[in-house]
């Protein structure tokens, strides 16, 4: 079967299965945002990301800067989704030869800045060449006191995000409709903040998290990733449409453009926020947006209508 018919998360599937096992000292390992491994009495946790050119972003309306700000803050991201925070980043990097060595200066300009503002060292990585646009592949260690995963999802349980959803999508149509590099975001123009919110992310870690029963980082877009939580926990969920937070640069863009904003909450994907489930009285600064079941996956609108939700967002192959 071609990958097209399978899909990303078939794919994922398949490959997990035929890695299954492994020590006592493995934690979690593939289907979770990071592996995690029981060294002496710590938790060490490992997440790899890449990002290609053509795939991941556009150079056309990205800079170097921003490029490499994100490059971090997406692994970073994965670190936060288990409880974590992060440690130590590795760079490989496939270069094509017409780029300069001032571009690939900017690039780590930005991955130091997050690295700075996160407590990461950059530690390492590779380079090459490369024939076909640049490649980006990074790994980010992590520690965690309490590992997270996305299967301890309970019936009875809240879901929580943490962040509003949707800007990063509304923010990428608006750059691709603009097809030009921003390189100040001091104007507090909503265009420039949706767009900023899809350039460069600023992945936060959750409240609270010892009462937290599992996470995970939107990457994908909220049912995707929601029914991500589902799967691996064996539960349902019940959302409440008129609950998704969407902020209000977003809200004023979408009627503008005669879009609707909580289609691209629910999504659109790259917003970096974390969801994840907990008692519904837990006390933190996120949004409840619905509850866990004992089965189904269904999202209630504004008129109390029931429908069943479908894990759509974005996925690579389809």
């Amino acid at each position: 079967m071609r990958l097209s018919g399978i899909g990303e998360f078939g794919l994922i599937k398949k490959l997990r299965d035929m890695c299954s096992g492994g020590p006592p000292g493995l934690l979690a390992g593939i289907g979770d945002d990071a592996a995690a491994v029981r060294t002496g009495n710590r938790n060490i946790l490992i997440t790899s990301d890449m990002m290609i050119e053509g795939v991941h972003f556009d150079l056309s309306f990205t800079t170097f800067y921003q490029l490499g700000y994100k490059f971090l803050a997406v692994n970073i991201s994965d670190i936060f989704a288990m409880g974590g925070r992060p440690g130590y980043f590795f760079a490989s990097l496939g270069i094509p030869r017409s780029f300069r060595a001032a571009d690939i200066e900017e690039l780590y300009t930005g991955i130091k800045k997050i690295a700075d503002e996160s407590g990461v060292t950059v530690a390492g990585g590779d380079t090459c060449a490369s024939e076909s646009g640049l490649v980006l592949s990074g790994t980010l260690t992590g520690e965690a006191k309490k590992v997270i995963k996305r299967s301890g999802a309970k019936e009875g349980d809240g879901i929580f995000v943490t962040d509003t959803l949707g800007d990063s999508a509304m923010g990428l149509h608006l750059l691709k409709k603009r097809r030009r590099r921003i390189r100040s975001f001091s104007s507090p123009a909503p265009r420039i903040k949706l767009m900023k919110r899809h350039l460069m992310p600023a992945p936060r870690p959750a409240e609270n998290l010892s009462a937290i029963t599992s996470m995970i980082d939107v990457s994908d877009g909220l049912l995707a990733d929601l029914s991500h939580i589902c799967d691996e926990s064996r539960v349902g969920a019940v959302i409440h449409r008129d609950r998704i937070p969407v902020s209000a640069e977003l809200a004023g863009i979408a009627e503008s453009l005669n879009i609707d904003p909580v289609e691209l909450a629910l999504k659109g994907g790259e917003d970096y926020a974390l969801l994840f489930t907990a008692p519904p009285d837990i006390r933190t600064g996120a949004f409840r947006i619905g509850g866990i079941t004992g089965k189904g996956r269904f999202i209630i609108d504004e008129k109390g209508g029931k429908a069943a939700f479908k894990p759509e967002g974005y996925e690579h192959f389809r």
